[in-house]
């Protein structure tokens, strides 16, 4: 989490008397302070989609009422919460949440957040929205000029869309149908970024810890797909990426296509899913992005082809080996078109789909990356470039540098990044 700059602020008052509505910190067995119990509630539910005070750790705290101060470090350390938070004063507690609910509310709406009480569905993981807008901040003090392809699709026509994307961003049409679908989102996303629209990729490994691994966090992840956080000059596009197996990179080009497409109307009040093509029917700008998208990467001249055939799996399976799209996305994509009899026909095509929708894509087995790698795809390969200039310049602190990129202070990576980027 990318929270303003905490002090070693530590409560004035040392009580010495233990009370119900307090836990008593310890080291080497003695209390140095009580911390009260709402205190405590209240920076663990800083992420409600998330819970934390059921952690044994915690409930156990409740239960007898003290907590040794390496436990509650190592807690927090586990949990990506700066432990200097449980020492502040209730007031400065309290203005430093209010500060983080504000700046939440300013990009978000309720109802696109993560709800850890809901076993099933969608949406943002607050833990990420947190750390994305923390980016967005230090990368709009970077860019001196609006965004201008935010709301430049508004005042072109529908079939317009396509060309203006691919121009607008310079993009290639051959590197969308050439070699691995990685390397091509990799392609996309350097296009995209050029233009001042940044793109942060979820990133999950044990020996990286930009993001929490503990079990309560990884299943809110799961629900996230991809989503944009609004900014004049430098909109910043999320990709699930490794956080989610579902998500392959076939699906997150489409993704970002999507969200492209969306910024260029000005639309952010709209959630993606995991299941984004059997989702579209939900808004009427949610299907024009898909079928604009999908335009990009299976071109009207290939599908027209096939108006006097009967779609069948096989040629499903020819369309998606051939494209980037996935097989359940090239069945919408024929149904949007036209190319299929009626609604019957494409929901009998989805279900003799080999692999269900909602466990499409495999499992990531490759090694964890370098992590140069790994910060790249976080911050985004510019926010990076620029996180580096401002440290070499002194603009930014190390301390702040820090909780950019890992939301925490973490020497021992800091080192491994310097060193990396020659800092």
């Amino acid at each position: 989490m990318q929270m303003v700059h905490i002090t070693n602020s530590i409560c004035a008052s040392n009580k010495t008397s233990e009370r119900p509505e307090t836990i008593a910190i310890k080291t080497n067995g003695e209390r140095v302070i009580d911390i009260s119990i709402a205190s405590i509630k209240n920076i663990l539910n800083i992420y409600p989609d998330e819970c934390h005070i059921d952690r044994p750790v915690f409930t156990n705290a409740l239960s007898s009422r003290e907590l040794a101060f390496s436990d509650l470090q190592s807690e927090a350390e586990t949990l990506m919460i700066p432990w200097q938070l449980f020492f502040l004063e209730e007031e400065k507690l309290d203005k430093t949440i209010h500060k983080l609910n504000k700046k939440r509310k300013s990009k978000f709406d309720k109802k696109f957040l993560a709800n850890r009480n809901s076993s099933t569905g969608n949406g943002v993981s607050l833990r990420i929205v947190d750390r994305i807008i923390a980016l967005q901040e230090f990368a709009h003090n970077q860019v001196h000029e609006k965004n201008v392809f935010c709301g430049s699709l508004k005042c072109l026509a529908h079939d317009k869309w396509a060309e203006k994307i691919i121009d607008f961003f310079e993009i290639d049409p051959k590197i969308l149908c050439k070699g691995p679908k990685g390397k091509i989102l990799d392609k996309l996303i350097a296009c995209v970024e050029a233009k001042n629209i940044r793109v942060a990729r979820g990133v999950f490994d044990s020996n990286n810890k930009i993001l929490p691994v503990a079990k309560t966090v990884r299943q809110i992840y799961q629900k996230s797909s991809g989503f944009v956080v609004q900014d004049e000059k430098v909109p910043y596009v999320f990709l699930p990426n490794e956080l989610n197996s579902r998500e392959t990179a076939g699906r997150q080009i489409l993704t970002l296509l999507v969200l492209l497409i969306l910024i260029g109307n000005d639309q952010y009040d709209i959630a993606l899913t995991g299941e984004l093509e059997l989702s579209i029917t939900s808004t009427r700008g949610l299907q024009q992005a898909f079928s604009v998208a999908t335009e990009i990467l299976l071109p009207f001249s290939v599908t027209d082809a096939y108006r006097t055939n009967l779609i069948d799996s096989d040629i499903i399976e020819a369309l998606s080996e051939q494209y980037i799209l996935t097989p359940s996305a090239i069945i919408i994509t024929l149904w949007q078109r036209g190319l299929l009899r009626n609604d019957d026909h494409k929901q009998e095509l989805l279900d003799n789909m080999n692999v269900p929708l909602s466990t499409t894509g495999t499992k990531d087995f490759r090694r964890p990356a370098n992590i140069d790698t790994a910060i790249k795809k976080w911050c985004g390969s510019a926010t990076t470039r620029d996180i580096v200039q401002a440290i070499n310049s002194k603009i930014l602190s190390p301390i702040e540098a820090q909780y950019l990129i890992f939301g925490r202070v973490d020497k021992s990576r800091y080192a491994k990044f310097k060193a990396k980027f020659n800092i």
